[in-house]
């Protein structure tokens, strides 16, 4: 688990009938722990997440070429499946809630820095501000299914496109006779249900759980600079890069969102990464029903610093 690590499991409920099962989704490990009063309605509750996630996968991987998201960026404008043009439509508001920390668009900055294919270079600033001109959120446009990328923009869902696929696998858990449990894509954890469930939050800089959080009825997500990244010149560089400069944020070295649906941890656990401290500062005021705990640098140390809603 990316960040997090669940830290106590669900206790046997009298009349509940438990599932508890893991597949590949995402690039990533994929956990469905469940519980409902029906044997055969939980199972195919669960199926039918999971093949739901599965098809969302090939519509939004950036790595498969034949991807619905891959052949958008060749082709600039195209028709595509409702879920991705709602998925483009909430990643194009998540970018206006965070004053554009969040910006599906650069994609081309993460190929110029190497982090897709591991060929992981400092390129020049000259570079770097012809890129810059490619980077603007604001310009895709999404009419009913229809998408349209001008001016070489490309886009990348990987900020937000785990959150959507979680909340829609509890939606159909939920919808198929599922009273409660846990997905866990990855570290991207949704739960739902009457039980509190206890999320440790790892040390990205050593061994061992720096604190310990209750999650009930909310979803979870951490960035982080340990999980893609490379070293040069004694510096580190990772792969969530700020729209606004084209180099790698490196304010923090992690950021843990807390919030009622996993599309919101997963975007704005991004956003916080690159806004820094400033924009932690600013969340309570943003939407009172999220909640942030950032690790920064304290020397040879690290400090913790939250705000909002974090139990």
């Amino acid at each position: 688990m990316v960040g997090l690590v669940l830290l106590a499991a669900v206790c046997r409920h009298p009349g509940l009938v438990e599932i508890d099962h893991t597949e590949m989704a995402f690039g990533s490990y994929v956990r469905m722990h469940v519980f409902g009063p029906d044997s055969a309605a939980v199972r195919t509750a669960v199926a039918r997440a999971f093949g739901q996630l599965h098809r969302l996968d090939t519509l939004w991987s950036q790595f498969l070429p034949g991807s619905e998201l891959s052949r958008l960026n060749r082709g600039r404008k195209m028709t595509v499946d409702s879920a991705t043009a709602e998925l483009v439509k909430a990643a194009i508001e998540a970018g206006r809630k965070t004053g554009g920390a969040f910006d599906i668009t650069v994609l081309p900055l993460i190929q110029a820095w190497g982090f897709y294919d591991e060929s992981h270079r400092v390129p020049d600033s000259a570079e770097v501000q012809r890129l810059l001109r490619r980077v603007d959120f604001r310009k895709v446009t999404v009419a009913g299914d229809s998408i349209v990328l001008p001016d070489s923009l490309m886009i990348d869902l990987g900020g937000i496109a785990v959150g959507r696929a979680v909340d829609q696998a509890v939606t159909l858990l939920q919808s198929g006779g599922v009273t409660q449990g846990l997905v866990d894509a990855g570290g991207d954890i949704r739960v739902f249900g009457n039980r509190v469930w206890r999320i440790g939050l790892q040390n990205p800089r050593g061994d061992g759980v720096l604190r310990v959080f209750p999650l009930k009825n909310r979803a979870v997500a951490t960035s982080g600079d340990y999980q893609q990244f490379f070293e040069n010149g004694g510096r580190r560089y990772c792969h969530i890069i700020n729209p606004e400069t084209g180099y790698p944020a490196a304010q923090c070295v992690s950021v843990t969102v807390f919030a009622r649906d996993a599309l919101s941890a997963d975007f704005w656990s991004t956003a916080l990464f690159v806004l820094g401290p400033a924009g932690l500062e600013r969340l309570p005021a943003v939407d009172s029903t999220l909640g942030a705990v950032m690790l920064v640098p304290d020397g040879k140390s690290l400090r913790m610093i939250s705000a909002g809603r974090i139990e």
